[in-house]
């Protein structure tokens, strides 16, 4: 049987708890728990007691094996107002009548098919680039993969259009993470000063979606895109997704097709800015393969240097810094009892630096590490930069396919020369975000 006790914790204040040290920098706040305080820990957020799960199978206890008794945490929940039932915020039956009709828009073959469209987009960039421009690696990177995304799910071409929803979707984002940051939020439909911001926001960018959606179905003939299919799929009983439904797994799947690669490119070239020998290594591998041209997917099974970057990018790095998840009932895990509204966290940020699983030195960054094996050696939750369970990020597919093809364009033509003086710092939000940009100057390979 489980304890009634809990398990060891960083001690907080009698309201806050250890909300205070968790707001000042969350990912400190999470590894120096993970390391004083062992596997299992414990800490709270105002009322909410949370606990926080670093081990692999514990990891895997409350991804996998206990899934069903575990819904979004109150964190994931602050984005419901945007995502609203969309695929990454839903629950029980209404997810799990999701699954059918959006996830074979991300299947292997239908992913391939938009590999042209990234080239394309690639090269249209690079077309205004020249030697000796100073760019923000992040604003860059976030713009091509949002034209991407947007070309694939609403055969988008307008960069007006692209920019008022890129614009809408940010602010919206930025305001609804700060009420993870405070014990007391007022319910959204309180008029607040920052309610009603947040209400103007979302408002926007349903507007906006929903023009996009009116678009989309006033087509005579079907586009190739994702809303299209998503307009055209029927569920098992014959029944189709609702305009609301159609509009939360729009952005919900804009975000899952174009945020992580965004901030994956950016991490990955701040780390190659800053690692010149895996930066040659790299361009030695695309000059042998692919020889200056714009590699297809064909080519990625030739390019095992680059996949070893993006990995370890991708585990310095982890676009998606923390899973959390709340208990619909009491549980036990690691020997300790899970009551009915706990939260647990899981934080790729700490898994991916445990030096059990990635040496003495696991904040370094060394893409020779996944030459020899040791993704099949490590245990399954030691690396899930996309999550795991049956709540994995549906667009992984495209995320790495699309990260390995724009690298490696962009990387033939250029690298990136970091700003001397520039800070580079994280912004943890629903995404792991630089807190500065990625401030750089162009140079020609």
């Amino acid at each position: 049987m489980p304890t009634s006790t809990l398990p060891p914790g960083p001690k907080g204040t009698l309201i806050a708890g250890n909300l205070r040290d968790f707001a000042a920098h969350r990912l400190d706040f999470f590894v120096k728990v993970a390391r004083e305080y062992g596997d299992l820990a414990s800490f709270r957020f105002g009322p909410r007691r949370v606990f926080l799960a670093s081990h692999p199978d514990l990891i895997e206890q409350v991804l996998v094996t206990d899934a069903k008794h575990y819904v979004k945490h109150f964190g994931a929940r602050n984005y419901k107002p945007v995502l609203g039932n969309g695929l990454v915020t839903s629950e029980g039956d209404f997810w799990l009548r999701q699954p059918p009709l959006p996830q074979p828009a991300f299947l292997k073959h239908r992913v391939l098919t938009y590999a042209p469209v990234m080239s394309d987009l690639t090269r249209d960039m690079l077309a205004r680039w020249r030697p000796g421009l100073a760019v923000d690696v992040h604003y860059e990177f976030s713009q091509l993969t949002s034209a991407i995304a947007l070309k694939t799910l609403f055969g988008l071409d307008d960069p007006g259009d692209r920019a008022s929803f890129v614009e809408s979707l940010r602010s919206a984002f930025d305001l609804l993470s700060d009420r993870f940051r405070t014990i007391l939020n007022f319910p959204m439909w309180v008029p607040t000063t920052r309610n009603l911001r947040t209400r103007r926001a979302i408002a926007h960018l349903y507007r906006v979606v929903d023009g996009f959606i009116a678009q989309g179905r006033a087509r005579k003939v079907p586009g190739d895109d994702l809303l299209s299919r998503l307009v055209a799929a029927r569920d098992e009983d014959g029944s189709g997704m609702t305009e609301a439904q159609l509009r939360d797994e729009a952005m919900t799947l804009y975000l899952a097709g174009h945020e992580t690669t965004a901030l994956t490119l950016t991490w990955t070239w701040y780390l190659l800015a800053t690692h010149p020998a895996a930066e040659a290594k790299l361009a030695e591998e695309w000059s042998r393969v692919l020889g200056g041209r714009s590699p297809t997917p064909d080519d990625l099974a030739n390019l095992p240097y680059t996949d070893a970057v993006l990995t370890e990018a991708m585990r310095v790095y982890p676009p998606v810094y923390l899973i959390g998840r709340e208990a619909t009932c009491d549980l036990e895990l690691g020997g300790y009892r899970v009551k009915k509204g706990y939260t647990i966290f899981m934080s790729q940020w700490v898994s991916h630096r445990d030096p059990r699983y990635f040496g003495p030195d696991p904040e370094a960054f060394r893409p020779e590490r996944w030459l020899d094996g040791l993704a099949k050696r490590l245990p399954k939750y030691a690396y899930y930069p996309f999550g795991g369970g049956p709540r994995v990020c549906i667009g992984n597919t495209f995320a790495l396919m699309e990260a390995a093809i724009l690298l490696a364009t962009v990387g033939q033509r250029y690298r990136f020369t970091l700003d001397p003086g520039a800070v580079i710092d994280t912004n943890p939000q629903i995404t792991l975000l630089p807190a500065y940009g990625i401030p750089a100057t162009l140079a020609p390979r």
